[in-house]
């Protein structure tokens, strides 16, 4: 077995569309290094597909290292299945060092024994290959023949591997400045993702999971896979009633307007509008809009945020969702060390 390769690159960036996962990236640093050893197991499991790597260090030691990749749905539409990682394989794995742990790592690629390269998070460039020969996935290749099902909103819904609500674009959205300052107090090691606490609204539609709209009359479910999270929208009534408690999800009232779902949620106490700690007050209100496609294959939506503690005008944020035949998973999250 060779030694760990230090091979740094930086990557200025990289993981914009995950990094609103589980917990902030910023955990990790933020160059790449490549280990190379034997696979000792590999864990099938929700939010992020575990991996520990058995390497020898650069003073001749052994190391165990606890690599952490994408999602089970990530992982599956870059075609990774379970079986091309298996116990006893020696590869090598592009990966960022957590800064808290030096033997945790975020993995970004892998290569196989066979030789080629598989993508273990979105967006991940090759680099033990050909950028051309890095194994992933195509949104086009498995959408369904949605409009012959007819289901319109009504199933499960996928975000697209290029999320427009990733990260990056997020940042870009009107934060005051008091919103920004406080983010400096934001513990990135010890906070309600890394514990493993189910988030609240709107923070919990922004997230790289599968979400599924269920009919239930007078009203209408959400879920999303991210903390086996479901919401009710109430489509019977204009508002809450008097007294009704905030909640970290609020309370949610819909209405159709023509095709297009409407929703309006308030009475939300859930603290912080991201995972990096801007800080959200419980004057909070949100609009979606949710507008469906001809061919029944894409969901539109826009969310309008407005709450004068974190924006200086109403936050706009447009995404879609695609209809790839997913479905909503156990979600098992681990806390962070």
């Amino acid at each position: 077995m060779r030694p760990l390769v230090l091979a740094f690159v930086t990557i200025i960036g990289l993981f914009a569309s995950v990094s609103a996962a589980h917990h902030s990236l910023a955990i990790y640093e933020s160059d790449t290094t490549t280990l190379e050893g034997e696979i000792i197991d590999v864990q099938w499991v929700n939010p992020h597909v575990r991996t520990r790597l058995k390497t020898v260090g650069p003073d001749g030691k052994e190391q165990i290292w606890s690599l952490e990749g994408g999602s089970l749905m990530t992982l599956q539409r870059s075609a990774v299945t379970k079986g091309l990682m298996n116990e006893g394989d020696h590869v090598k794995v592009a990966v960022r060092v957590s800064k808290r742990d030096p033997l945790v790592a975020g993995a970004l690629t892998m290569l196989l024994p066979d030789g080629r390269e598989i993508q273990l998070f979105s967006g991940a460039p090759a680099f033990f290959t050909e950028a051309e020969h890095l194994l992933k996935g195509d949104d086009r290749a498995v959408v369904p023949d949605a409009a012959s099902e007819g289901r319109g909103i009504f199933r499960v819904w996928s975000i697209p591997n290029r999320n427009p609500a990733n990260a990056e674009a997020l940042l870009r959205l009107p934060f005051t400045q008091a919103a920004i300052a406080a983010r400096s107090k934001f513990d990135l090691y010890d906070n309600f993702a890394t514990r493993c606490e189910p988030e609240g609204m709107p923070r919990i539609m922004f997230n790289p999971h599968p979400f599924e709209f269920i009919d239930r009359g007078a009203t209408i479910t959400l879920r999303t896979e991210l903390y086996d999270t479901e919401r009710t929208i109430h489509m019977d009534r204009p508002g809450p009633a008097a007294g009704e408690p905030a909640s970290r999800l609020g309370y949610s009232v819909g209405r159709w307007d023509g095709a297009a779902l409407v929703v309006t949620t308030s009475r939300v106490s859930w603290p912080f509008f991201d995972n990096i700690g801007s800080p959200q007050s419980e004057a909070v209100q949100i609009l979606e809009r949710y507008s469906l496609s001809e061919d029944q294959s894409r969901l539109d939506f826009r969310v309008t945020v407005t709450d004068p503690t974190t924006f200086t005008t109403p936050a706009v944020i447009d995404s879609y969702w695609l209809a790839l035949g997913a479905t909503v998973r156990r979600y098992d999250c681990q806390p962070q060390r």
